[in-house]
């Protein structure tokens, strides 16, 4: 996601931000059993426990599992993908705390946070502040969508091309264009047998503008898809090893007797591919 200018920057830094509280809120206020569990979320929001509780008031219950399952559904994927792969691309990493919590547990999984350049620089700082230690097998690949493509990006790290990866996009493709998202898919299909991408996308159904006015969706304007249009992106990006956690499995898999009333994201839909 190409990052232009300062008012622009900012609102993705409250984007992240207000992810990771979300994710924080569940830690700290879901019933058990959690859906995700995310201990360090509260401290990379730089919220405190008071301002989280009074954020998710209000907040619909489909839209405040939006990042809890969507964390779920890729670190599940990630680690099915174990046995094939040792490369972790998280794309528009935000305030992801995957890394920070494996710690050296990450064995040989190699992961490359890919993220504007001044954002990944502030959150570094921020891990700093908290006291938190990255793992030596954390990588930060500083990526100006404006000037780099996101090859040559990775090209200045130690990613290896030719081996598979596991690519983590969330969040992203409903603020940017539908050339961009078929690129990166494209890019995705290209990696090597047994890659796989999980990403997410936004439906353009009846619930999208609770979406859009909420907390989560301060960049411009959103690109929307029908479940049909991104199946086609995903095929034609040469995709056939599809899975979809739609609406329905969501709610029956994770949020059927819960006591905190917590139900599947209304809009946001979930994809998976292997190349």
């Amino acid at each position: 996601m190409a990052i232009a200018d300062t008012k622009e920057r900012l609102n993705v830094y409250e984007t992240a931000r207000r992810s990771a509280a979300l994710r924080a809120a569940h830690f700290l206020y879901g019933a058990e059993p959690k859906i995700f569990s995310d201990n360090l979320a509260e401290g990379l929001s730089g919220d405190s426990e008071a301002s989280i509780a009074a954020m998710i008031e209000g907040v619909p219950a489909s839209s405040a599992t939006t990042c809890i399952l969507r964390s779920r559904f890729t670190e599940d994927h990630l680690a099915a993908a174990r046995s094939r792969l040792n490369q972790y691309v998280v794309l528009g990493a935000g305030l992801d705390s995957f890394a920070l919590r494996q710690g050296e547990a990450l064995g040989d999984l190699v992961v490359f946070e890919v993220d504007d350049p001044p954002f990944l620089e502030w959150k570094r700082q921020k891990i700093v502040e908290l006291g938190l230690v990255e793992p030596s097998q954390l990588r930060y690949v500083p990526c100006d969508f404006e000037v780099t493509t996101l090859p040559d990006a990775l090209a200045a790290s130690d990613f290896d091309p030719d081996s598979p990866c596991f690519i983590s996009w969330l969040g992203v493709t409903q603020y940017i264009t539908v050339e961009a998202t078929k690129a990166t898919l494209a890019w995705a299909a290209a990696r090597p047998v047994g890659s796989e991408i999980v990403f997410t996308y936004v439906e353009g159904n009846k619930h999208a503008v609770s979406v859009k006015e909420s907390l989560m969706s301060k960049v411009g304007g959103l690109t929307y898809y029908t479940n049909d249009e991104m199946l086609e992106l995903v095929r034609e990006a040469g995709f056939s090893q599809i899975e979809e956690m739609t609406e329905e499995r969501a709610n029956a898999m994770f949020f059927s007797g819960r006591s905190d009333g917590l139900i599947a994201p209304q809009s946001q839909r979930l994809l998976s591919a292997i190349v």
